[in-house]
C-alpha cells in the first residue's frame, strides 16, 4: 500500500519509517504521498493514538532533494509546498494525537521540519542537521522559520538567514530534541506509555500547545510559499541548481 514506508501496529502506537535509504530517505513525490496517506489514515483510525516517524538506515531524511526541484523542467515550487510539504506537516500539528520522531544520523531540509514538528522528538548523539535553503538560492520552507524560532528562539536566526549545521548536542541546548542511546525505541516505548495513559488530557495539551505556538500556522504557510515561489524564479536559484548539478561553487548575483 505504501511503496516508500514501512509500517507497524503494535496495538495503539503506529510505527512509520521512511523506508528509502539508498536515498538517505529523501522527501521525493512517492515518499511524501505515501506519507501524507499514511498520516490520514492514522488520523481517521479510531483504535491508533500515537505515531512514531523514523527514517530506514543512517539518515532520517535528507528532506527534498535537487530531484524535486525536476530534472532541468521547472516545478512550481509555490503548489508543491502548498498541496504537498505542507499538508504533511498540518497532519501532525493539527491532529488531536500525538507523534513522536527518532532521528538518526542526517535531517536536513524538510526533514528537519517533519522531525520538529512532531510533538516528542529523540535523537542519536551522532545526528546532525543541515539547512543547505540558501546555498541553492531558496529560503527555509516547509514550515522550519516558524518551527525552530518558535521553539528555540533567537538563538537560530544564524541558521536561519545563511544556512548551516548543528549538532544534536547543540539541538539539545537549543530544547529541540533528546538525545537518547537508542531513538526509535525510545520513541516506542514513551508512545506506549502514552497511549495507555490519560490520553485525552494529552490531546487537549497539544491543542492548547498549538494555540500558544501555531495559531497562525496556516497563514505563515501561505506566505511561505508565496515567497518561496517567488524564489524559485530568481536568476539565484536557477543558478545554484545550475551549479549543484555541474558540481561547481554557484555564482549568485542577487537576482
Amino acid at each position: 500500500m505504501y511503496g516508500t514506508l514501512l509500517l507497524e501496529k503494535r496495538k495503539k502506537v503506529m510505527i512509520v519509517t521512511i523506508n528509502r535509504p539508498e536515498r538517505m530517505n529523501a522527501l521525493g513525490d512517492e515518499v511524501r504521498k505515501d506519507l501524507l496517506q499514511a498520516f490520514k489514515d492514522f488520523n481517521a483510525d479510531e483504535d491508533a493514538r500515537v505515531l512514531v516517524l523514523a527514517g530506514q538506515g543512517k539518515a532520517f531524511s535528507a528532506g527534498a532533494g535537487i530531484s524535486s526541484t525536476g530534472n532541468g523542467n521547472r516545478v512550481d515550487i509555490e503548489k508543491e509546498l502548498s498541496d504537498s510539504f505542507h499538508l504533511i506537516l498540518k497532519e501532525i500539528r493539527h491532529s488531536k494525537k500525538i507523534f513522536i520522531s527518532a532521528i538518526t544520523g542526517v535531517a536536513a531540509g524538510a526533514g528537519i521540519s517533519l522531525a520538529l514538528a512532531c510533538d516528542l522528538v529523540f535523537a542519536s548523539r551522532n545526528s546532525r542537521f543541515v539547512m543547505a535553503f540558501q546555498g541553492i538560492g531558496l529560503a527555509p520552507d516547509t514550515g522550519l522559520t516558524m518551527i525552530l524560532l518558535r521553539l528555540a528562539g533567537g538563538k537560530v536566526l544564524p541558521y536561519l538567514l545563511q544556512g548551516g549545521e548543528f549538532s544534536a548536542q547543540e539541538a539539545e541546548n537549543l530544547g529541540l530534541v533528546r538525545i537518547v542511546e537508542d531513538p526509535l525505541n525510545e520513541a516506542i516505548i514513551t508512545a506506549a506509555k502514552l497511549a495507555d495513559g490519560p490520553f485525552r488530557a494529552y490531546a487537549v495539551s497539544k491543542m492548547l500547545i498549538n494555540q500558544a505556538l501555531y495559531y497562525d500556522l496556516d497563514y505563515f504557510l501561505q506566505e511561505e510559499a508565496r515567497l518561496q515561489g517567488e524564489l524559485s524564479e530568481s536568476h539565484d536559484f536557477n543558478e545554484g541548481i545550475k551549479a549543484f548539478r555541474e558540481k561547481r561553487k554557484p555564482e549568485f548575483n542577487g537576482t
